[in-house]
Formats: structure tokens, sequence, C-alpha cells
């Protein structure tokens, strides 16, 4: 097809504003093929998260990044469901992955009612680029919120045990500090390691703003600094460390949990074309193109359904698709028509290349 041609074909797209800066959780590098785990352990962490460390049916392990994550395959009445969960666990040690149930959640709810010791499922991965600087030097500061502590465990149980002397300090925001998961872990390693500052803070006395998180984070300059959980937290914790001078470079940012869906979406339901499979889908009201093709039985990749890996990225042929913000998408690719089959909907006549 020519340049021309394509551009008179491109598909037109609604884009949301996107939140201040960046959403570091998802990798856009395709997961690699599914690995069947066996759950060897599974570690009660609070009322409604827990813990299950896996083993490869295989034998071979599975490496992976302190702060990484997978997507675990589940089957869930009869559907198959992916959902991407982070590692717990440092580098080095047994595989482990904490879920948090959420009251909406059917799949984190599944888990917790289901999974036991001896369950097989499929997993893929890791995928993510909210890692630890090569350099073991730099000191590292982390702010995490609830669940968001899932993968900065990992980061800073690996960093101390490439480090002893590396400078560590983590504010814990919790409506219960003494209910939260890890607590427990995290004032041993408090205890054990020096160098590591733990603050807790309990939102019973409010949210702190970025003027009270600049206080607690303290961001010096020359620190990497890491933040995970609700989105409200992270961006009032990027603030204040931007108001302290902190670089840009020097903030990574882990996106947790979906992004909101927009609104208004279609109150009536939208024909999708999916072009090479020559297949036209009734879009209902409050699915996504994905879920309109999978119900159709298209055969469609995705992997983390939240508009952060890029796994079920497909191009527009023409169309106005409704695309959910933030996602992972660069700038390029929506510049060349390329939208997400999980975080978009069609708002009218829809045409894909899938």
């Amino acid at each position: 097809m020519s340049a021309q041609a394509a551009t008179a074909t491109r598909g037109r797209r609604i884009l949301l504003p996107r939140p201040h800066g960046p959403a570091r959780r998802w990798s856009l590098h395709a997961p690699t093929a599914p690995r069947v785990v066996l759950v060897v352990d599974v570690r009660r962490e609070t009322d409604d998260a827990i813990t299950l460390v896996l083993h490869p049916e295989d034998g071979r392990p599975i490496p992976f990044r302190a702060g990484q994550y997978l997507t675990h395959c589940f089957d869930v009445d009869g559907q198959p469901q992916r959902r991407a969960y982070s590692i717990s666990s440092a580098e080095g040690q047994d595989l482990a992955c904490t879920i948090k149930a959420l009251p909406d959640g059917r799949v984190s709810q599944h888990v917790l009612r289901t999974v036991r010791p001896g369950t097989r499922y499929s997993v893929i991965g890791p995928t993510g680029d909210f890692v630890l600087p090569e350099s073991a030097e730099a000191p590292l500061v982390l702010l995490a919120g609830g669940s968001g502590i899932t993968p900065v465990i990992s980061l800073i149980e690996t960093a101390l045990a490439r480090s002893l002397e590396r400078r560590l300090r983590l504010v814990y925001v919790n409506r219960d500090p003494d209910r939260a998961i890890f607590a427990g872990r995290l004032r041993q390693l408090a205890a054990a390691h020096p160098s590591l500052d733990l603050v807790e803070h309990a939102t019973a006395r409010g949210r702190p703003d970025a003027a009270r998180l600049r206080d607690l984070l303290q961001a010096p300059t020359d620190a990497e600094h890491y933040l995970c959980g609700p989105a409200g937290l992270m961006d009032a914790g990027e603030a204040a460390l931007r108001d302290a001078g902190v670089a840009a470079a020097r903030i990574h940012r882990e996106r947790f949990v979906p992004a909101p869906r927009p609104q208004p979406r279609p109150t009536t339901p939208q024909p999708i074309l999916f072009v090479r499979s020559g297949r036209s889908v009734e879009q209902q009201p409050g699915e996504s193109i994905l879920d309109a093709g999978l119900r159709a039985g298209v055969a469609l990749e995705y992997s983390c359904t939240v508009g952060g890996c890029g796994h079920c990225k497909l191009r527009v042929i023409d169309g106005a698709p409704l695309l959910d913000e933030p996602n992972c998408l660069s700038e390029a690719e929506r510049s060349t028509g390329w939208t997400l089959a999980c975080s978009a909907c069609a708002t009218g006549p829809l045409q894909v290349d899938a």
C-alpha cells in the first residue's frame, strides 16, 4: 500500500487527556510463550490478599527482574481470563506473585476462592520496566500505597541483597498500617537493615498531599524515586519530587490499576468489521473492541487487558474508536492509526485490521 493510500485509510481517533507523568508499568515488548506453573504455596497476607508461590511445571526457572509482572491466564466460569500481577519476591528467590481481591474483581475474587496448592495454570512473561537501575550506588526513595507495595517490596529486598550500605527510604501509605500487606515483613526488614528507613502513614489522618509528601519523601536529588499506588497518590508524589528539583528521568511510576473508563461511552450497539478475519460483530454497550471480538470468536492477541502491554495493538482502517487514557501507545503509533483492542471501543461503524 502506498503512503498516500495508507494516509487515506487511516482511522480517526478520539483521545482523552493523559494525566501528567509517564505510566511505566508496562513494556511494549511482546510477551513470551505461556508457561505452565504449579502453585506450591498460598500465603495469606491480609483478609483480601494472598501470595502465590509458583514453580514452573517443566522445571526450568523463569528469570525475572525485581519490579516486573507476570500475566496470569485463568479459566473463570469456562471463559479464558488474563490479568497482570506483580512479582513480590526478590531476584534469586522462589517466584511469587501477590494478588489483592477487588470488590468487583471477577478474576481476583476467583483466585482467592479457588486457587490452592496443586493448582496449575499458565503465565506469560515476565514483562515490565519498573526495575532497579544497573548501578547499586544511587540511594532509593520509594512511595507505595495499598497493594502498590507488591512490586516495591521486590525492589527493596533485591536492593538490600545487592548492597547493605545503599540508602533506602520507603513511605508506605495505608488506611491501617497494622493491617497492610507485608506490614510485618517490612518492619522486620527495617529492624534488620539500618540502611532502610520505613515511614508508615495512615490515611485515617488524611491522604498526604504534595507538600506533606515532600516532607515524608525527603527527595534527595541524587536518588532514584519509585512510585506505585493509587493515581492520586502518585500524582501528588511526583509533584512533590519535581518541586524538590528531582529530574524527571529519576522518577519511575508504576500504574497498578486499570485506567478508569472514560465517559460518555456508546449506549447502543456499534458495528465492527474485523477485515482480515472477515467477521462482522455488534459491539454491545460497555464492551471494548477486544470484548466484542472475543465474544464473537475472533482470534485476537491480548495479555494485560488494561492498556499497558501493547499485545492487543491493532490498526484502525476506518472509524472513530474511543481510546482510554493513559495507555502504552507511542506518539508514532498513534499517528499511524494504531489503537488498543482492550482499551478502545467503537463509537460508530468501525473497521480494524484483524
